[in-house]
C-alpha cells in the first residue's frame, strides 16, 4: 500500500469539488474500483489549488488509470490543468 500526496491546479475548484461528491460516477467511485482511498483538499485562499491524499493499493493500476481514456476524460471533465500535477509518495528513509 503507497500513501501518495497529489497536488495540482484546476480551472474551476467548484467544478472539481463537485466531482468528488460521494456517489454513482463520484472520482470516489472511479478510484473505488482499484482500491483506492482518497481525502480532498483545497486552499482556503485559492479554491482552485487543490489535493488529494491518497492510500493506493497497486500504485501499476493507479498509473494505468491516469493514462487509460477514462482517466483522462475525468481530469478533462474536472479542468485539472495537468501541467501543474505533482505527486509525493510516502517513503521511509
Amino acid at each position: 500500500m503507497a500513501t501518495a500526496i497529489i497536488f495540482h491546479e484546476v480551472q474551476d475548484g467548484a467544478v472539481w469539488a463537485k466531482a468528488w461528491k460521494k456517489g454513482p460516477g463520484s472520482r470516489h467511485e472511479m478510484f473505488g474500483k482499484l482500491g483506492i482511498k482518497c481525502r480532498n483538499f483545497r486552499d482556503p485562499n485559492n479554491p482552485n489549488a487543490t489535493g488529494v491524499m491518497a492510500e493506493i493499493p497497486d500504485m501499476a493500476k493507479f498509473e494505468e488509470l491516469l493514462q487509460s481514456d477514462e482517466g483522462k476524460k475525468a481530469m478533462r471533465e474536472d479542468g485539472l490543468k495537468v501541467e501543474t500535477m505533482r505527486m509525493l509518495v510516502e517513503f521511509i528513509p
